[in-house]
């Protein structure tokens, strides 16, 4: 199976006017079409599935790429 990095980023929440951690991971690519700030020291290599979601290039949301056993999935 392909593996790729994703990532976890900061982007501006409106509602509480500051800069949050994304529940989500994502490529680079992604992160850079949101302009969001790459975590860098986040980078993690997971199975390609896991980001073919509603949006390109990101897990779904609370995606955990660390499972403490069996697969990647989402709200472990």
């Amino acid at each position: 199976m392909t593996k790729i990095t994703i990532y976890q980023f900061r982007l501006y929440d409106i509602a509480h006017d500051e800069n949050l951690k994304s529940r989500r991971w994502a490529t680079l690519d992604a992160i850079k079409n949101i302009h969001a700030e790459v975590l860098k020291d986040t980078a993690t290599e997971v199975d390609a599935p896991v980001v073919a979601t509603d949006h390109a290039g990101m897990t779904v949301v609370d995606f955990n790429p660390h499972p403490r056993s069996g697969f990647q999935k989402a709200g472990e």
